[in-house]
């Protein structure tokens, strides 16, 4: 049975991950959701409950094609939206004389038209994906479920905390009359997105922020943070395992930080086990955490990330996560 690998060939999380399987002598295939329609597709029958993936090159995969229920698990490292349909060329639009001015002052209206046919296709992409996404006999690691959890990162804190994490006093939503409250209450405050994709910073609070908030929040919601003076550690789970590092930074948030170092710690053996909980409480196998540990060494959550990048982490304190993750995809 096969294991597939969802992200670019090229990534080199993946090229590293492939290489492992391959001297475990596990089959693998590529599935880059980006050419999904073009180098390799999916036929399902919902009578059969079974469907099969079919490849269009050989550097995909060592066979032609894989059915799902021979697929015995599945690494979720990036989900990759189709490539952008392409607008038509002037030539195209204009090698014929039946195309008068009046047509062509219609090409906003094209234009509207195309963006949204391209809207169109992509959910039916994402719904024929979903097929395959939601077969119960493989594997997931992690499900779909998992990463859209991560989209809603007041959700995981949610969870975490019912769970025993500590939890920085948090905002979420965009009412600038209880931010405001909020950040005058706090000494220190951070900003991050609600769903994620960017950094951390701190949040300046002149005497107008009142203002300044009315103007954030008719653009959109945000997440405000009380921030937590300590360090930055990141526990990999993996199963019943818990790798630990600590990130050292000068920066708020180390991904901002070329010069962050990273280094092999241990956290107490009720951070372990509460990570393995929060971890299976969000329906994941593996996930990376994220704790800032304060300066009285008590650790707050800040996220569970289930798709994490991992090889730079292995590669500068020889910590073998690939194995424990080889091992997650092979056994049952």
């Amino acid at each position: 049975m096969h294991v597939a690998l969802l992200g670019s060939e090229q990534d080199p999380q993946i090229q590293h991950l492939a290489k492992a399987l391959h001297q475990n002598n596990t089959p693998f295939y590529f599935a880059n959701t980006q050419h999904f329609g073009s180098r390799w597709t999916i036929s399902y029958d919902p009578d059969f409950d079974d469907g099969l993936i079919h490849f269009n090159s050989p550097s995909l995969c060592d066979q032609p094609r894989v059915t799902f229920s021979n697929t015995k698990s599945a690494y979720w490292h990036e989900y990759l939206p189709g490539l952008p349909l392409k607008a038509p060329s002037e030539n195209a639009r204009n090698d014929s004389d039946t195309y008068s001015q009046a047509q062509n002052d219609k090409s906003d209206g094209r234009e509207s038209n195309r963006l949204e046919n391209a809207g169109w296709i992509e959910q039916e992409r994402a719904s024929t994906l979903l097929c395959w996404f939601t077969f119960s006999d493989i594997k997931w690691v992690n499900t779909i479920d998992a990463v859209r959890s991560h989209q809603c990162k007041p959700l995981q804190s949610s969870v975490a905390g019912k769970l025993g994490a500590h939890i920085p006093y948090t905002f979420v939503g965009n009412a600038p009359e209880v931010a405001s409250q909020f950040c005058s209450n706090m000494r220190e405050v951070v900003y991050k997105p609600v769903r994620g994709g960017r950094t951390a910073q701190f949040v300046t609070k002149p005497p107008n922020i009142r203002s300044l908030l009315d103007t954030l929040f008719s653009e959109r919601p945000v997440t405000f943070q009380k921030y937590i003076a300590g360090v930055n550690v990141r526990s990999y789970v993996l199963g019943k395992d818990v790798l630990s590092v600590q990130i050292d930074s000068s920066e708020l948030d180390y991904r901002n930080d070329d010069n962050a170092t990273v280094s092999m710690t241990n956290v107490p053996r009720e951070v372990q086990q509460l990570a393995i909980r929060i971890c299976q409480a969000l329906g994941m196998h593996w996930c990376a955490i994220d704790w800032r540990k304060s300066a009285k060494g008590k650790y707050f959550f800040l996220e569970a990330n289930p798709s994490p990048y991992f090889l730079k982490v292995e590669n500068d304190t020889g910590l073998d996560i690939t194995a424990k993750l080889v091992a997650l995809l092979v056994k049952t």
